[in-house]
């Protein structure tokens, strides 16, 4: 067997466990898959495989790909939760969404009402519950509910410099969310090393906590923030 038909079908078994899982989260030392993004871990231990998303790509598309839109249970609701997140959980707003850091469910909670405009309600915090469950299993973001913690999801290293543009002036349009108070379990990690080149023939870039990128650029390389990979 040519190495040629080799790489396409390791890519193509990647492709259908991406198909059926969405986002997989992989030992660093993977090899690079044609077409799927790999986003650093925050502490550097793991790497997230994350399909790119066409442009204008609809929900037949998405679903496909293993990256299903958000939920349509309560779609309001759990778009105003993704964005509070964002607003919690991307503080440096000149650096790139992912990884970004913890967030609580105190903060969401506290600009949550502030969005509403009124004390918090008895029935705010199902609707919040519900919509970081939804979040959470499309990977949009990840939810420690046992610690109410939050971090936003490997699914926003697809956002373009675009998104990312007006995502910052909607988080202008915020209440800005009180400090957040972390559990002792685990502070925020520092900043993971750089991940090796893993691939010389399919090696997209490569989304790292500290905002650089790795592998094979193209003439008319993507502006910051958004991140381009390798055609298979």
């Amino acid at each position: 067997m040519s190495e040629a038909v080799e790489r396409r079908l390791y890519n193509a078994l990647w492709w259908a466990k991406v198909q059926s899982a969405g986002p997989l989260e992989v030992d660093p030392d993977t090899p690079a898959v044609a077409g799927l993004t790999r986003a650093a871990a925050p502490d550097g231990a793991t790497v997230w495989l994350v399909p790119t998303l066409p442009s204008g790509a609809g929900h037949g598309v998405l679903e496909e790909l293993g990256a299903p839109p958000v939920a349509v249970e309560q779609p309001n609701e759990t778009a105003r939760l993704l964005a509070i997140c964002v607003a919690c959980c991307w503080t440096d707003r000149s650096a790139p969404a992912w990884p970004g850091t913890t967030g609580t469910l105190a903060q969401i909670r506290s600009v949550y009402a502030g969005m509403r405009g009124r004390a918090e309600q008895s029935s705010d915090l199902t609707l919040i519950i519900g919509s970081l469950r939804r979040l959470h299993a499309t990977h949009w973001i990840r939810w420690d509910e046992k610690n109410a913690e939050v971090r936003l999801g490997p699914r926003v290293v697809t956002w373009t410099a675009a998104d990312l543009s007006a995502l910052r002036d909607l988080c202008r349009h915020l209440p800005e969310p009180p400090p957040a108070v972390l559990s002792a379990h685990h502070p925020d990690p520092e900043p993971a090393e750089a991940l090796p080149d893993s691939s010389d023939e399919a090696a997209p870039h490569e989304a790292r906590p500290d905002g650089t990128r790795t592998g094979k650029t193209r003439t008319g390389d993507a502006p910051t923030g958004e991140v381009e990979v390798l055609d298979e």
